[in-house]
């Protein structure tokens, strides 16, 4: 699975070209940020713009294709290496960034997503487990 994918299969997802920063190795459905110069870089510390549609070559100025977030569409994640349950719904949480395997957990110090439900394809309990999250946007809660 990839790390971050639309929820609804209707999703009309905003494509739009763009080019890679310096030694980028991200996967398809990892977590990207625009950088000051205009690049997308695998996120850090909080920072979504958009979802790879392809893995990076690692080229610079390399073209390539993204998905931008939609605040007001579900995406499913996975937990981190514990188990899921229901009192993480509600809960604000953000991402560890890990090229192929972008994790969620509660803990952290920023404000990615909110979890709105568990994805009922895994049991409450797995390890790993798909959840079901908004993005949060910069000016609001994404609610």
């Amino acid at each position: 699975m990839a790390s971050i994918e639309a929820r609804n299969p209707a999703h009309q997802s905003r494509v739009v070209p763009a080019l890679e920063a310096a030694g980028q190795t991200y996967k398809i459905g990892d977590a990207l940020m625009f950088t000051s110069d205009g690049y997308v870089a695998i996120s850090t510390a909080g920072i979504i713009h958009a979802i790879a549609k392809e893995d990076a070559s690692g080229t610079t100025a390399n073209p390539t294709e993204v998905e931008m977030i939609d605040f007001n569409e579900l995406y499913v994640c996975r937990y981190k290496a514990s188990a899921t349950a229901q009192n993480l719904v509600g809960q604000i949480a953000d991402f560890t960034f890990t090229v192929g395997g972008h994790t969620l957990d509660e803990s952290g110090a920023t404000t990615d997503v909110v979890i709105y439900a568990l994805d009922n394809r895994d049991a409450v309990g797995t390890s790993g487990g798909r959840l079901l999250v908004r993005f949060l946007t910069a000016l609001g809660t994404g609610i």
